[in-house]
């Protein structure tokens, strides 16, 4: 997967990682905004598509397609049937993904997502589901330079830092919101060089504020 095309995100943990732009924690757990940007292509830029590895009757099947999409940790937005990854989509008209998750429960479908608290127990959860284990292998072909924004860089998410190590990324630039100077700024920034600096890759701090992701 280039560097600059690929979309891989941790819905479920707050976490999107953008390959060539960036990795954010919006701090909301179970977040869908992303993936409702994604379906809205009336919004700038217009028409913007992106593969997610879905097909017809939206199941997943990521092999041989040209996917460049990855939800790291799930969604409430895809769900596992027992025989195959499927998702709910959010479109201008029909139900919304709330309203299909809330219908789906009522099935005995539950969304497929990574909630365990320790960054060892996400890894197993990972390593025994096809799609987690697939986008998680999609994030150690990254290369070139990425960008982390808005991330605590915690301990819990250590294997999500471990995967970028086996990659190829050469440069990580990580955000650092309000006075750098704060205990929590200086532990992401102590973190962050930890956890993911290493003899040939290097890591280097910017302010969030001047990065306006939303505008």
């Amino acid at each position: 997967m280039n560097g600059d095309n690929g979309y891989i995100a941790m819905q479920v943990s707050g976490l999107e990682v953008l390959p060539g732009a960036g990795l954010t924690d919006s701090g909301i757990n179970y977040d869908l905004l992303f993936y409702w940007a994604r379906n809205k292509y009336s919004l700038a830029p217009e028409n913007y598509r992106t593969d997610d590895g879905f097909r017809a009757q939206r199941r997943w099947e990521g092999h041989g397609t040209d996917q460049e999409v990855y939800f790291l940790h799930g969604g409430l937005h895809i769900f596992d049937t027992g025989k195959y990854i499927k998702k709910h989509v959010c479109t201008d008209d029909g139900f919304t993904i709330i309203e299909q998750v809330r219908n789906n429960l009522g099935r005995g479908n539950f969304p497929l997502f990574v909630s365990e608290p320790t960054h060892e127990k996400k890894k197993q959860r990972i390593d025994h589901n096809p799609y987690l284990n697939y986008c998680y292998q999609a994030l150690g072909n990254l290369n070139g330079i990425l960008f982390i924004h808005g991330h605590s860089m915690d301990d819990n998410d250590k294997h999500i830092f471990d995967k970028i190590k086996s990659s190829r990324v050469a440069k990580v630039f990580v955000s650092i919101y309000g006075d750098e100077n704060t205990d929590a700024n200086s532990r992401t920034k102590a973190n962050a060089i930890a956890f993911l600096q290493s003899f040939n890759r290097s890591v280097e701090f910017y302010q969030a504020e001047t990065a306006p992701v939303w505008a």
